[in-house]
């Protein structure tokens, strides 16, 4: 080995050792829970997420043992000394995490690390168990919304038609009434008038899949929403920002994804009204692991790794709205007509991407957009 690369070696594998590792940033922003501990079963490392999990801080639990940590019990111990022991990584799926407050399904994974000049070390990785359920979940909630919508366009169609006529007719009639009956004709066309704006969002279920997809910077299309908002219909809101700048570009369609950011925006701005500490913030991330099934083949799956997050801190939404909340014609709202939200499932579904209401997020409404990279890029 060169004389100068050896020494640069060694020093790279002691900052591994140290806080100053230049992988602890990384391995802190991850959003899966994970522990390091040693031979003994003592915690060496642990990161914010893993914090959050299972309610102890990094500082109290470092060089505790393991055991002294909630859901770690005799079975979950005796697996770590067997992987450590053995020199086998092990991963128990949809496993019981009983921690003090509740019991979470999680997905965990021990993985020994051995290195020829240190004792072993065992990475615990832990995740929750529902993620890709829970997406799936959410796909196919869309997918019965999106039957629904089309049969609503379908009808929608059927209507334009005779509505037209309502509309000539009463156009006809105003120019053959008395003057104390024209209020009536114009009150037949401006209601026909209001019926054809509902029929043409509804129009949209009908539309398919999104044939010419689009190389697309989802930073750029979070700005354009954001000047569009903050110029109309959000000039009450404080609006934050908090991008992951490397973001790839990802696979859309720039037009079709600022209506759906603007349907979610809109919403959380009509959720804030007459508030005034109002706050809209957007956010990017990428996360691996998250995948769809394509509907044409749903043997294969789809990455799609990059997260768009819109979230407010309004009063969130009523329990008893949650499960129908993408279908078309359900509202939160007293006067609302409840497409807003029923578009844009059906959006997202067509660009192949999810969108999804964060159940864990108890601080207002946040949802999150699921969206592929341009891979050609």
């Amino acid at each position: 080995m060169d004389d100068e690369v050896a020494p640069a070696l060694e020093a790279a594998k002691d900052m591994t050792h140290t806080s100053e590792s230049l992988l602890l940033p990384y391995l802190n922003a991850l959003p899966s829970a994970l522990i390091v501990i040693d031979a003994a079963l003592s915690i060496l490392f642990i990161n914010p997420a893993a914090e959050m999990l299972i309610g102890i801080s990094a500082h109290s639990a470092l060089e505790k043992q393991l055991s002294a940590v909630a859901g770690f019990d005799d079975e979950l111990l005796n697996l770590c000394k067997r992987s450590l022991t053995d020199s086998q990584s092990i991963s128990l799926f949809d496993h019981v995490l009983r921690l003090p407050l509740n019991h979470r399904n999680v997905n965990m994974h021990l993985t020994p690390v051995i290195e020829t000049d240190s004792a072993p070390q065992l990475l615990i990785t832990i995740e929750k168990a529902d993620t890709l359920d829970r997406l799936v979940g959410q796909e196919l909630k869309h997918e019965a919304s999106r039957a629904a919508g089309v049969m609503a366009a379908m009808l929608a169609h059927e209507v334009k038609n005779p509505l037209a006529g309502i509309r000539g007719a009463a156009q006809l009639l105003s120019e053959e009434v008395s003057a104390e009956h024209i209020p009536l004709t114009e009150l037949i066309c401006m209601e026909t008038d209001r019926i054809r704006d509902l029929l043409a969002q509804v129009e949209i279920f009908d539309m398919g899949a999104v044939e010419h997809m689009q190389s697309v910077n989802i930073h750029e299309v979070l700005q354009y929403v954001l000047s569009i908002a903050k110029s109309g219909f959000a000039q009450h809101v404080t609006f934050k920002e908090k991008y992951d700048p490397s973001l790839p570009p990802v696979l859309g369609h720039r037009d079709l994804l600022v209506q759906l950011l603007l349907n979610l925006v809109k919403n959380a701005a009509e959720a804030l009204a007459g508030r005034d500490d109002a706050v809209i913030t957007f956010s990017t991330a990428y996360k691996s692991g998250y995948h769809i099934r394509k509907s044409d083949t749903p043997e294969e799956r789809v990455p799609l790794p990059i997260m768009v997050t819109i979230e407010d801190n309004g009063s969130g939404i009523p329990d008893e709205m949650r499960a129908r909340l993408f279908e078309p014609f359900v509202s939160t709202k007293d006067d609302g007509r409840g497409l807003g939200l029923a578009i844009v499932a059906k959006i997202a579904s067509d660009l192949g991407s999810v969108v999804e209401l964060d159940e864990d997020y108890k601080l207002g409404t946040r949802f999150n957009l699921w969206l592929p990279v341009d891979s050609k890029r």
